[in-house]
Protein backbone atom coordinates (compact mmCIF):
# COMPACT_ATOMS: atom_id res chain seq x y z
CA UNK A 1 0.00 0.00 0.00
CA UNK A 2 2.91 2.50 0.98
CA UNK A 3 4.54 1.47 -2.25
CA UNK A 4 1.42 2.12 -4.66
CA UNK A 5 0.68 5.58 -2.53
CA UNK A 6 4.66 6.71 -3.34
CA UNK A 7 3.49 5.98 -7.24
CA UNK A 8 0.58 7.64 -6.95
CA UNK A 9 2.22 10.93 -5.49
CA UNK A 10 5.06 10.47 -7.96
CA UNK A 11 2.58 9.88 -11.13
CA UNK A 12 0.81 12.95 -10.79
CA UNK A 13 3.91 15.24 -9.94
CA UNK A 14 5.39 13.64 -13.38
CA UNK A 15 8.33 12.76 -12.05
CA UNK A 16 9.60 9.46 -10.49
CA UNK A 17 10.93 6.05 -11.06
CA UNK A 18 8.72 3.30 -10.75
CA UNK A 19 8.69 -0.08 -10.01
CA UNK A 20 7.55 -1.56 -13.54
CA UNK A 21 6.91 -5.55 -14.74
CA UNK A 22 4.75 -6.96 -17.60
CA UNK A 23 2.30 -9.75 -16.69
CA UNK A 24 3.76 -13.29 -15.98
CA UNK A 25 3.29 -15.85 -19.23
CA UNK A 26 1.36 -18.53 -19.17
CA UNK A 27 4.05 -21.06 -18.86
CA UNK A 28 5.14 -19.71 -15.78
CA UNK A 29 1.97 -19.23 -14.23
CA UNK A 30 1.06 -22.96 -15.07
CA UNK A 31 4.51 -24.10 -13.94
CA UNK A 32 3.46 -22.19 -10.34
CA UNK A 33 -0.57 -23.53 -10.60
CA UNK A 34 1.68 -26.79 -10.17
CA UNK A 35 3.74 -26.19 -7.53
CA UNK A 36 0.86 -24.72 -5.31
CA UNK A 37 -0.81 -28.19 -5.81
CA UNK A 38 2.29 -30.01 -4.86
CA UNK A 39 2.51 -28.41 -1.86
CA UNK A 40 -1.12 -28.77 -1.22
CA UNK A 41 -2.14 -24.61 -1.01
CA UNK A 42 -5.72 -24.28 -2.90
CA UNK A 43 -5.67 -21.72 -5.71
CA UNK A 44 -8.80 -21.62 -7.13
CA UNK A 45 -9.74 -21.57 -10.85
CA UNK A 46 -10.01 -17.44 -12.23
CA UNK A 47 -7.90 -16.35 -9.40
CA UNK A 48 -5.23 -13.79 -10.50
CA UNK A 49 -1.78 -14.70 -8.98
CA UNK A 50 -1.55 -11.70 -7.99
CA UNK A 51 -4.27 -12.59 -5.55
CA UNK A 52 -3.45 -15.86 -4.70
CA UNK A 53 0.00 -14.46 -3.44
CA UNK A 54 -1.46 -12.21 -1.27
CA UNK A 55 -2.76 -15.04 0.59
CA UNK A 56 0.15 -16.62 1.58
CA UNK A 57 1.56 -16.63 5.20
CA UNK A 58 4.99 -16.19 5.20
CA UNK A 59 4.80 -18.17 8.89
CA UNK A 60 3.62 -21.49 7.15
CA UNK A 61 6.43 -23.22 5.46
CA UNK A 62 4.46 -24.24 2.39
CA UNK A 63 3.42 -20.94 1.98
CA UNK A 64 6.77 -19.41 2.40
CA UNK A 65 8.07 -22.04 0.17
CA UNK A 66 5.61 -21.02 -2.73
CA UNK A 67 6.50 -17.17 -2.20
CA UNK A 68 9.99 -17.88 -3.29
CA UNK A 69 9.10 -20.07 -6.52
CA UNK A 70 6.98 -17.04 -7.27
CA UNK A 71 10.20 -15.43 -8.12
CA UNK A 72 10.41 -17.29 -11.48
CA UNK A 73 6.66 -14.91 -12.00
CA UNK A 74 8.53 -11.52 -11.70
CA UNK A 75 10.88 -11.90 -14.95
CA UNK A 76 11.25 -8.54 -16.97
CA UNK A 77 10.98 -6.62 -13.81
CA UNK A 78 13.10 -3.03 -13.50
CA UNK A 79 12.84 0.14 -13.08
CA UNK A 80 11.04 3.17 -14.55
CA UNK A 81 12.21 6.56 -14.04
CA UNK A 82 10.44 9.53 -15.38
CA UNK A 83 10.58 13.48 -15.23
CA UNK A 84 7.69 15.28 -16.88
CA UNK A 85 5.54 13.06 -18.55
CA UNK A 86 4.24 10.04 -17.19
CA UNK A 87 5.59 6.66 -19.29
CA UNK A 88 3.55 4.48 -21.12
CA UNK A 89 3.94 1.42 -18.85
CA UNK A 90 3.67 1.89 -15.11
CA UNK A 91 2.16 -1.38 -13.50
CA UNK A 92 3.62 -3.32 -11.19
CA UNK A 93 1.71 -6.81 -12.57
CA UNK A 94 2.58 -8.65 -9.17
CA UNK A 95 0.44 -5.85 -7.21
CA UNK A 96 -1.83 -4.75 -10.53
CA UNK A 97 -0.87 -1.55 -9.97
CA UNK A 98 1.16 1.38 -10.39
CA UNK A 99 4.43 0.93 -7.89
CA UNK A 100 7.32 2.57 -6.06
CA UNK A 101 9.79 1.37 -3.72
CA UNK A 102 10.16 3.57 -0.81
CA UNK A 103 10.15 1.36 2.33
CA UNK A 104 13.98 -0.01 2.65
CA UNK A 105 15.96 3.03 2.13
CA UNK A 106 18.97 1.07 4.48
CA UNK A 107 19.44 -1.89 1.90
CA UNK A 108 17.64 -0.54 -1.36
CA UNK A 109 19.44 2.69 -2.86
CA UNK A 110 16.38 3.31 -5.02
CA UNK A 111 14.11 3.66 -2.17
CA UNK A 112 16.18 6.98 -1.23
CA UNK A 113 15.57 9.00 -4.16
CA UNK A 114 11.98 8.02 -3.76
CA UNK A 115 11.64 9.20 -0.47
CA UNK A 116 13.46 12.95 -1.05
CA UNK A 117 11.06 12.93 -4.10
CA UNK A 118 7.75 11.91 -2.17
CA UNK A 119 8.51 13.72 0.36
CA UNK A 120 8.96 16.85 -1.42
CA UNK A 121 5.62 16.45 -3.37
CA UNK A 122 3.74 15.97 -0.54
CA UNK A 123 5.03 19.19 0.61
CA UNK A 124 4.46 21.25 -2.23
CA UNK A 125 8.03 21.78 -2.69
CA UNK A 126 10.10 21.23 -6.06
CA UNK A 127 11.96 17.80 -6.05
CA UNK A 128 15.81 18.88 -6.08
CA UNK A 129 17.92 18.87 -8.83
CA UNK A 130 20.51 16.59 -7.43
CA UNK A 131 17.45 13.95 -7.61
CA UNK A 132 16.30 14.48 -11.36
CA UNK A 133 19.71 13.87 -12.64
CA UNK A 134 20.11 10.74 -10.81
CA UNK A 135 16.97 9.72 -12.16
CA UNK A 136 18.35 7.96 -15.35
CA UNK A 137 21.12 6.02 -13.79
CA UNK A 138 19.26 4.33 -11.63
CA UNK A 139 17.64 1.50 -13.20
CA UNK A 140 21.25 0.08 -14.44
CA UNK A 141 22.70 0.68 -10.66
CA UNK A 142 19.73 -1.42 -9.19
CA UNK A 143 19.93 -3.54 -11.84
CA UNK A 144 23.63 -4.31 -11.15
CA UNK A 145 23.14 -5.19 -7.16
CA UNK A 146 19.86 -7.24 -7.69
CA UNK A 147 21.58 -9.75 -9.59
CA UNK A 148 23.85 -9.88 -6.53
CA UNK A 149 21.38 -10.07 -4.49
CA UNK A 150 19.86 -12.88 -6.81
CA UNK A 151 23.09 -14.75 -6.36
CA UNK A 152 23.03 -14.75 -2.70
CA UNK A 153 19.42 -15.03 -2.31
CA UNK A 154 19.62 -18.54 -4.53
CA UNK A 155 22.68 -19.96 -2.77
CA UNK A 156 21.16 -19.61 0.48
CA UNK A 157 18.08 -21.19 -0.47
CA UNK A 158 20.28 -24.51 -2.22
CA UNK A 159 21.99 -24.70 0.52
CA UNK A 160 19.62 -24.76 3.09
CA UNK A 161 17.65 -27.48 0.43
CA UNK A 162 21.23 -29.65 0.39
CA UNK A 163 21.40 -29.68 4.13
CA UNK A 164 17.77 -30.76 4.95
CA UNK A 165 18.25 -33.96 2.30
CA UNK A 166 21.99 -34.83 3.15
CA UNK A 167 21.18 -37.13 5.55
CA UNK A 168 18.62 -38.76 3.42
CA UNK A 169 20.41 -39.77 0.35
CA UNK A 170 19.12 -42.72 -0.78
CA UNK A 171 15.81 -42.45 0.20
CA UNK A 172 12.61 -42.16 -1.57
CA UNK A 173 10.23 -39.29 -1.52
CA UNK A 174 6.62 -38.29 -3.75
CA UNK A 175 7.41 -35.25 -5.80
CA UNK A 176 5.08 -33.54 -8.49
CA UNK A 177 6.78 -32.73 -12.40
CA UNK A 178 6.46 -28.97 -12.64
CA UNK A 179 9.08 -27.74 -15.34
CA UNK A 180 10.18 -30.41 -18.14
CA UNK A 181 13.75 -29.59 -19.26
CA UNK A 182 16.16 -30.68 -22.12
CA UNK A 183 18.54 -33.70 -22.16
CA UNK A 184 16.10 -35.92 -20.10
CA UNK A 185 15.51 -33.66 -16.79
CA UNK A 186 12.68 -32.55 -14.97
CA UNK A 187 12.17 -29.78 -12.03
CA UNK A 188 10.19 -31.55 -9.46
CA UNK A 189 8.94 -30.09 -6.06
CA UNK A 190 8.27 -32.46 -3.26
CA UNK A 191 5.37 -33.00 -1.34
CA UNK A 192 6.47 -33.40 2.12
CA UNK A 193 9.29 -31.06 1.96
CA UNK A 194 9.66 -27.49 1.03
CA UNK A 195 12.08 -28.78 -2.03
CA UNK A 196 12.16 -27.94 -5.72
CA UNK A 197 15.24 -29.71 -7.58
CA UNK A 198 16.91 -31.53 -11.06
CA UNK A 199 15.60 -34.85 -11.76
CA UNK A 200 16.91 -37.20 -14.06
CA UNK A 201 13.68 -39.32 -16.28
CA UNK A 202 11.07 -38.61 -18.39
CA UNK A 203 7.53 -37.91 -16.96
CA UNK A 204 4.60 -35.39 -17.60
CA UNK A 205 3.87 -32.10 -16.48
CA UNK A 206 1.67 -32.34 -13.52
CA UNK A 207 2.14 -36.07 -12.37
CA UNK A 208 3.43 -37.15 -9.11
CA UNK A 209 5.94 -39.12 -9.14
CA UNK A 210 8.64 -41.11 -6.73
CA UNK A 211 12.08 -39.61 -6.86
CA UNK A 212 15.19 -40.77 -4.68
CA UNK A 213 18.14 -38.04 -3.46
CA UNK A 214 21.21 -39.83 -5.36
CA UNK A 215 23.16 -36.69 -3.97
CA UNK A 216 23.10 -33.40 -1.39
CA UNK A 217 26.20 -31.87 -0.95
CA UNK A 218 26.31 -28.77 1.14
CA UNK A 219 29.38 -27.16 -0.14
CA UNK A 220 28.70 -27.14 -3.64
CA UNK A 221 24.76 -26.41 -2.99
CA UNK A 222 23.88 -29.25 -4.92
CA UNK A 223 20.54 -31.56 -4.80
CA UNK A 224 20.61 -34.74 -7.22
CA UNK A 225 17.61 -36.68 -7.70
CA UNK A 226 16.50 -39.39 -10.02
CA UNK A 227 13.06 -40.94 -10.66
CA UNK A 228 12.40 -44.25 -8.66
CA UNK A 229 12.93 -47.79 -10.28
CA UNK A 230 10.10 -50.16 -10.30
Amino acid sequence: MTGMAAADLMLRAKVGILRTMPPADEQAIARFRRQAKALGVPWEEGVPYGEFLRTLERTDGQHLALIYAATSLFRGAGYTPFDGSTPEQVEQAAVAAAYAHVTAPLRRLVDRFGLVICESVANGREVPGWVREALPTLPELMKASDTIAGKVERGSADAVEAAILSDKVGQTFAAVVVEQRDKGKLQVQLVDLPVVATCQGQAELGSTVQVTVVAADIAARTVTFELAKG
